[in-house]
């Protein structure tokens, strides 16, 4: 949840700068949208409770009553997502580079490279407003998250009860309660969320994104001598009329069309690989 939480910042804060460099989304970006929330809500289905695990709910739903009170989104939101937003958009990312290194006929590793206090004074001539804009950008994706985590919260807390219904026994559920009542259970209970928002856990996340990125060409190169005994994906002339036809039938396209393409694709691919040589 807390990683989820993290790497919906960072998906929004790169709106903004998308937005400057880009302009404007596509009409159809709210169909995407949507069809991207369709795909990820049928990524974790959830089997029904059994009538045992439905009988010990109330007592699941008392123990997250502990560690997940109401308001809890507004506290991470404070604690976490508050500084990290302020980094991201205080941030040279900011900075539309695209659109500098087109105004100047520059490549944009050469403007990057100019350094953040140029650059500041570049913006300061090009957009004065760049600095509020981004500041108004982050009041409203704070604004915004906070509206959907208030609204997301209820969920959330029945999720956990349903969860803490499935893997805990009705004694380990008493014994939880009990636990959470006293001074220092009810201390950990109310902390236990949170601090995963602390900076002392989010700073050692840092190391994350090094040993990712040291991971990847290693990791290309797995990928690749593992798929070396798979064939290769068949183009419309390796079909028979009869897989031609089926294909029709469940794309909804004529198959003289999908032919058509096919042809149009493979001619690109075969012009752009002659430029390459």
């Amino acid at each position: 949840m807390k990683n989820g939480i993290l790497a919906t910042i960072l998906l929004l804060a790169a709106v903004p700068v998308q937005a400057q460099d880009e302009g404007p989304p596509p009409a159809d970006a709210s169909q995407d949208m949507e069809a991207l929330a369709s795909a990820f809500g049928e990524m974790f289905p959830a089997e029904p409770l059994t009538p045992e695990q439905e009988a010990r709910l109330p007592m699941a739903q008392a123990v997250v009553a502990h560690i997940f009170p109401p308001g809890t989104y507004a506290r991470m939101m404070d604690e976490m997502m508050g500084p990290t937003m302020d980094s991201i958009l205080g941030s040279m990312a900011q900075i539309p580079v695209a659109q500098l290194a087109t105004i100047a006929g520059m490549e944009q590793s050469q403007v990057a490279a100019m350094g953040e206090a140029k650059l500041g004074e570049v913006m300061a001539i090009v957009d004065p407003a760049y600095e509020r804009r981004n500041a108004v950008a982050s009041d409203v994706m704070m604004e915004m998250m906070g509206d959907v985590m208030k609204r997301i919260e209820p969920s959330y807390r029945e999720g956990l009860a349903r969860a803490y219904a499935v893997r805990f026994e009705p004694s380990d559920l008493a014994e939880l309660d009990r636990f959470f009542q006293t001074p220092v259970g009810g201390r950990y209970a109310a902390e236990s969320m949170l601090i995963y928002a602390d900076p002392q856990v989010m700073s050692a996340m840092n190391e994350v994104m090094p040993a990712v990125l040291e991971m990847m060409p290693a990791m290309m190169e797995q990928m690749q001598q593992r798929m070396e005994d798979l064939p290769e994906p068949r183009k419309m002339s390796d079909l028979s009329d009869a897989e031609l036809q089926r294909l029709s039938e469940l794309l909804g396209v004529p198959a003289a069309d999908l032919r058509a393409n096919a042809a149009e694709v493979e001619a690109a691919e075969s012009e752009d690989a002659g430029d390459g040589v």
